[in-house]
């Protein structure tokens, strides 16, 4: 599991289920897309970083865990963003999918992280992508890559709102468009 893309796309695929907000009360739906945007682009800075750091140096047991304590502590900073947010009716089903899918993939994280700990050394990047955690991680990437899929159409269907944003009698939330692009890999 190459660590920048799947923390990538679960960036993305948050900022879909995030497209609601934070603060007193639901946001808009270009709101809630902002206050995602924003987490995620934090989240991908810090894995992108943590990445690099990690392979830039010899690969070694104490390096190992300590990169898993970062990445742990990221995690946890994400989910908290995610579940500290207040969607918008519209979205409420979908970002209680999302803290559902960082939730779990946290728990794989930390599954990864305490199978880590018991290895006697590290001679590699990434020993851990071949045990059952890392098999059971890659697993639930595919169902994040499914849900990212899936949150960006619903976004994308925004679009056709297009015609109906000179309507005085609708309400607001019936006509906004959003303009996200999550990065979500094809299928």
């Amino acid at each position: 599991m190459n660590g920048a893309r799947p923390l990538r796309v679960l960036g993305w695929l948050f900022v879909g289920t995030l497209l609601a907000g934070c603060g007193g009360g639901p946001l808009t739906l270009s709101e809630y897309a902002a206050e995602a945007e924003s987490l995620v682009d934090r989240m991908e800075a810090q894995f992108v970083a943590l990445d690099e750091s990690w392979e830039s140096q010899t690969p070694s047991l104490e390096g190992a865990l300590e990169y898993w304590d970062e990445r742990l502590a990221i995690r946890t900073e994400m989910l908290e963003g995610v579940e500290s947010l207040d969607p918008p009716e519209a979205v409420a089903e979908q970002h209680a999918a999302a803290v559902d899918v960082f939730t779990r993939f946290k728990e794989a994280d930390e599954a990864l992280a305490a199978r880590v700990a018991t290895m006697d050394s590290v001679t590699e990047h990434r020993p851990w992508q071949d045990t059952p955690e890392g098999q059971a991680s890659l697993a639930l990437l595919e169902e994040v890559y499914a849900f990212c899929r899936a949150s960006q159409a619903e976004y994308d269907a925004t679009q056709d709102r297009e015609g109906l944003q000179d309507v005085p009698w609708l309400p607001s939330e019936m006509t906004e468009i959003v303009s996200v692009a999550f990065g979500c890999p094809e299928e």
